[in-house]
């Protein structure tokens, strides 16, 4: 990130801190209009900042909480419209899964929340139960790494729950490889 970046998040941190810190109105923290609109305009620019580092495709390792399966490797693509889609190498049998297609929402500085839902077959092709996860990532300060807490669940056809789980997620930014 260039220097003049990083310069104008400090200064959009410091005012937002500040507001917060004493409590006071818009009008107080932002004396005249061009205070207010430059705020906002450094907000806004630190928002687009981090949509743009989250977007794209991720790779990683789902661990499952104590009694789970074990871990396994996930793949994320997150569109900027805020479309998800996720494959995994997940139980019980990957084959007979779908692609994993789902939602994405900025939720906080640098935290995005994600739902995906996945059909899942038995070995005669039948429905056999829909997965759902949900997770709140963390993007670090580079935009190279996402870590975050899952939870999970397995509905029957008719909708009924037959299974809930949580885990955690930690993945790196997948980035463009030379041919050489």
């Amino acid at each position: 990130m260039k220097l003049t970046n990083r310069l104008m998040i400090f200064v959009a941190g410091l005012l937002l801190l500040g507001g917060l810190a004493y409590g006071q109105s818009d009008e107080q923290n932002f004396p005249d209009a061009a205070s207010r609109e430059n705020f906002n305009h450094f907000s806004e620019r630190i928002k687009q900042e981090q949509i743009k580092a989250f977007t794209g495709s991720w790779e990683g390792v789902f661990t499952p909480e104590e009694g789970g399966p074990p871990p396994f490797r996930i793949l994320f693509t997150f569109g900027a419209e805020g479309t998800v889609v996720v494959s995994d190498a997940g139980p019980p049998t990957p084959q007979n899964n779908t692609t994993e297609h789902g939602a994405w929402e900025r939720t906080g500085n640098n935290e995005f929340t994600i739902i995906y839902k996945q059909f899942l077959f038995n070995n005669a092709g039948e429905l056999d139960s829909t997965f759902k996860g949900r997770v709140r990532f963390k993007l670090n300060r580079r935009g190279t790494e996402i870590h975050g807490v899952v939870k999970a669940n397995i509905y029957d056809p008719a909708g009924n729950e037959v299974l809930a789980g949580a885990g955690t997620i930690k993945c790196t930014k997948i980035k463009v490889e030379s041919l050489d």
